[in-house]
């Protein structure tokens, strides 16, 4: 039901009140006014009866009058309905905040464009874009300077999108405006980008500077052809895909993107069953002492073993474990059935886990470690977390009291991905660790960039003044292999020692090697010119 049809709707309500207010007024005026005159006629015989006629005028004239005030008060009663109603049909479609228009409003308000603009065939887009930075000055400076700061926004969006154009915030920090293309079809991308920087332009409060930003994703089609619910679905999936990315202008909407979307929704779905039939299992890749040749440990690796695509590798699904908040109950499966399976190994082969950041935020971190440990019977001194730096970048505070709680257990501690990070000497000194791991990417440009050898040898001198020893990864050929060994590195990972293997050929590598005798060389691999670079 449109505004106007409440309005309609009571006035003829009052149309009605008032004829029939005004037909028993005069029926009974008329009837009133013949009884009077007759009874004046017969006064001289009938004298009562005048006096009775008298009466009954004066009440009949009473209850007009009382039927007028009726009337009166029927139609303020009326008005304020019909204020009520508008007032209620406002609240329903604006945001209280801003004053722009809510989901619901900018929905019907956004229909009635796409009808308009069906008419010619026209284009019509929507723009979705997210502000952030918003929550950080609630929590900073309080829900009414966020609110002011909403309402400003709010105020130079309307001035920037233009005529013509639909604008609402259809959530806390989610905005979105509607506008028909016409000829123009870079339009939409001109709009976008002067929300963008609309939106990221400095605010003063209260001598204060507050400064947010926005990701934009665009879509648009002909008015007829999609629905205003799917064309501002498809202009989501482009801002999520510009706030993913760290985009800083706007995103298109394209198929790939919705192809992405359910391909991501599938397997979080497969993550979530397959965590409860324990299809996450370990991967177990050699660690060799560069010296000796001999097999010193593994890093567990995760894989997902899919009933129906097999074996699928944690780029695919480490990600979204990480986004829907699985990646803990993930790692702490993979972590267990290493354990179960290493525990009756050679005690003298570590076995080395690896630690997200998310989990790193987690201050009972330590004690599920230990309890898998306990679960297993497995010897804490041949466990090794690896940490990367980023983790402790984080929180330097929560990541020394879980370090401390491993320490005290017996747990080796080793710093990932080292020289990738903002501070790896003051981590160095700040906290305990048994080995520093060089990240693959060093290996691989070693014979590109100069710089990476240099980088690789300060590292390695570093770590011989701390008396800790250095795990190089990512040795995938004999050149690199003799180029680590001629560095000073103690211990290499990589496929030039061995892929990632299941549990099962990890055991028969490490039986094959024991069988040998001989520790000269990694069990999977032949390398003559070893002894000769390692001299």
């Amino acid at each position: 039901m449109t505004s106007a049809q409440p309005s309609r709707l009571q006035s003829a309500r009052r149309d009605a009140v008032v004829l029939t207010v005004l037909i028993t007024a005069v029926m009974l005026l008329i009837w009133n006014g013949s009884a009077f005159f007759g009874y004046l006629r017969i006064a001289g015989e009938f004298g009562p009866q005048v006096q009775l006629a008298s009466t009954a005028l004066t009440l009949n004239v009473a209850l007009i009058l009382f039927g007028w005030r009726r009337y009166v008060d029927l139609q303020h009663e009326a008005e304020l309905r019909v204020e009520q109603e508008r007032r209620a049909a406002l609240l329903a479609t604006t945001d209280p905040v801003t004053g722009l228009l809510n989901r619901k409003g900018f929905a019907d308000r956004a229909g009635e464009l796409a009808e308009s603009a069906a008419a010619t065939r026209a284009q019509v887009a929507i723009i979705s874009f997210q502000i952030h930075r918003l929550k950080a000055i609630n929590d900073q400076h309080g829900y009414e300077t966020g609110e002011r700061v909403l309402k400003a926004l709010a105020d130079a969006l309307l001035a920037a999108v233009g005529e013509g154009a639909v604008i609402g915030r259809l959530s806390g920090d989610e905005f979105a405006v509607a506008l028909e293309l016409g000829a123009n079809k870079q339009r939409a991308e001109e709009v976008a980008e002067e929300v963008l920087r609309t939106v990221s332009r400095p605010m003063m409060f209260d001598d204060r500077i507050m400064q947010v930003g926005a990701f934009a994703g665009i879509a648009a089609a002909i008015g007829a052809d999609v629905g205003i619910p799917d064309l501002l679905r498809r202009a989501d999936i482009a801002m999520d895909h510009a706030r993913s990315g760290r985009v800083a202008r706007p995103v298109w909407f394209d198929d790939g993107m919705e192809q992405a979307l359910v391909a991501q929704g599938e397997i979080e779905q497969g993550i979530r069953f397959g965590l409860e039939h324990g299809q996450f299992v370990p991967y177990f890749e050699p660690q060799v002492d560069l010296t000796s040749g001999e097999i010193v440990g593994f890093e567990v690796l995760a894989r997902w073993n899919h009933p129906l695509s097999g074996i699928i590798p944690p780029d695919v699904f480490i990600p979204i474990a990480e986004e829907i908040g699985l990646i803990g109950r993930l790692s702490e499966q993979v972590i267990a059935g290493a354990l179960r399976e290493a525990v009756t190994w050679d005690a003298a082969i570590k076995i080395s886990v690896n630690i997200s950041p998310a989990q790193f935020a987690d201050g009972w971190l330590a004690q599920r470690i230990v309890r898998l440990l306990a679960e297993t019977a497995f010897p804490a001194e041949r466990l090794v977390v690896e940490v990367t730096e980023s983790s402790l970048f984080a929180d330097i505070d929560l990541a020394r009291t879980i370090v401390t709680s491993l320490k005290n257990q017996g747990v080796r501690l080793a710093l990932d991905d080292f020289g990738t990070g903002f501070s790896s000497l003051s981590h160095l000194r700040a906290l305990p660790f048994d080995i520093i791991k060089i990240d693959r990417s060093f290996v691989t440009n070693l014979q590109a960039k100069r710089d990476s050898a240099a980088i690789i040898r300060a590292v390695t001198t570093l770590a011989d003044a701390l008396s800790v020893p250095v795990c190089v990864e990512g040795i995938e050929n004999e050149a690199a292999f003799n180029a680590v060994v001629l560095l000073g590195c103690d211990i290499g990972q990589g496929w030039y020692f061995g892929k990632a293997m299941q549990a099962d050929q990890a055991r028969e590598l490490l039986a094959s090697h024991a069988r040998s005798g001989t520790g000269d060389e990694p069990a999977s691999v032949e390398a003559p010119s070893r002894n000769a670079a390692a001299g």
